[in-house]
């Protein structure tokens, strides 16, 4: 099994799936008067507007104000740029990241430029990030030629065979945590995430093929947790732990809670449904001193519908969350699809996932939705909010556009947008 690997066109439109559902981004700012919102309060948008054009968002840190977003290059590779919330002109003040790297451990820094890269998260020293990157000659690229869509399940968003690396905040040092290879079928992760001390790392992690594909359509995955021990030669992961979780197939982690908790995406209990995946709720769980997962429970609840990519406001009190609420006949048209073609449903998501930035509290209560993206006419596409972070007042939230075409699903453009709140 580790000398082939076999793309069924099923399994290939995947990539479309998976990039169509997840982009970019996490974490917040400085700003001038701190509010604390109420449980249960909604805030007001004030006004929205396009911060960065061929941009999605990677992540946002709290104190620098730096924002690390994802662009591809002209050889269609996801390139990393860093610039200051601030900036006069983001554009021209953006700086690049992943383009020159200077040092690498565990990769040639040659190499860097020429792989796929993104879904960062700051530590909170401002110091540094953690990124996912692509094993380089990974098994997608002996199939490139034959089936051009292959890499794009190494891509940030879809993880397959890809590693996770802590960079520098410049950029000037890449050091790789896990050892995954490019002979290796089952691995990838995602969504790495920082503990609000920066002690500990949460990731998912590809244990198993996207087979069969009505019950795996974005393959199988786990959630991991590992403590960052920086007293050694060079960071490494220690106390690597396993956390597997019944009637799930897919885990992927949106933040850490000051308490321990850790929020994550997952298809948990609709194992006997059609297509679980595309049904995601977001789950919270404590992480025990015994580090262990307890005490799971389901915010969001509802089957019919698809939830994730969530961010924590800073007072830790109310969570924006990409939804497809206003969607009414979501389900009665994937059970429709499901009579028509079965098995081949695979391009159902990139074809009818259409999504907004919502709010909701800490106990998983809507308070309102933000965003009015899907009521606007996009010439023959579709829109799909995916991550979203926010400033440390609580008062601005940037979040990533992606627009599809109705008919193919494929990528018609991306942008990030800046919205202004008031309580």
């Amino acid at each position: 099994m580790k000398d082939r690997i076999i793309f069924p066109a099923r399994v290939v439109n995947l990539s479309l799936v998976f990039m169509s559902v997840f982009l970019l981004a996490t974490f917040p700012p400085s700003a001038s008067k701190k509010f604390t919102s109420t449980p249960g309060q909604a805030l007001t948008v004030l006004s929205l507007e396009k911060f960065l054009d061929n941009a999605a968002l990677d992540a946002w840190h709290p104190r620098t104000n730096e924002v690390i977003f994802m662009r591809r290059d002209a050889q269609g590779i996801w390139q990393l740029y860093k610039v200051d919330e601030m900036a006069d002109n983001p554009e021209a003040e953006a700086v690049a990241l992943s383009t020159r790297p200077l040092r690498a451990i565990g990769i040639e820094a040659s190499l860097i430029p020429r792989l796929h890269k993104g879904s960062s998260d700051w530590h909170p020293s401002g110091q540094w990030f953690v990124t996912q990157v692509e094993i380089p000659n990974n098994i997608s690229w002996k199939y490139v030629r034959t089936v051009p869509e292959a890499r794009a399940l190494a891509e940030p968003g879809a993880g397959w065979w890809n590693n996770l690396f802590l960079v520098k905040a410049d950029g000037s040092l890449w050091i790789k945590l896990t050892d995954f290879t490019a002979d290796d079928t089952e691995s990838g992760v995602l969504y790495p995430k920082f503990s609000p001390d920066g002690s500990m790392l949460c990731w998912a992690e590809k244990i198993g093929p996207a087979q069969p594909f009505d019950r795996y359509p974005f393959a199988q995955w786990v959630l991991k947790t590992a403590r960052l021990e920086w007293s050694l030669d060079e960071p490494q992961l220690i106390d690597i732990r396993t956390h597997p979780i019944r009637n799930g197939a897919i885990f992927e982690p949106q933040f850490w809670t000051a308490d321990k908790k850790i929020i994550f995406a997952a298809d948990i209990g609709y194992h006997r449904l059609h297509y679980p995946a595309y049904r995601l709720d977001l789950w919270e769980a404590e992480l025990g001193r015994s580090g262990r997962l307890q005490n799971l429970r389901n915010l969001t609840r509802t089957k019919f519908f698809y939830e994730e990519q969530a961010s924590l406001a800073p007072d830790g009190n109310l969570i924006a969350f990409m939804a497809n609420l206003f969607d009414a006949s979501y389900e009665a048209r994937m059970n429709e699809a499901w009579r028509n073609s079965g098995s081949e449903i695979n391009s159902f998501i990139v074809q009818e996932l259409v999504t907004d930035l919502y709010l909701m509290d800490r106990r998983g209560r809507v308070l309102s939705r933000l965003t009015y993206f899907a009521d606007e006419d996009w010439d023959n596409a579709h829109p799909l909010v995916t991550r979203s972070a926010w400033s440390v007042d609580g008062r601005t939230i940037l979040v990533s556009l992606t627009l599809r075409n109705n008919r193919t699903g494929n990528k018609v453009s991306e942008a990030i947008y800046r919205m202004q709140l008031a309580d």
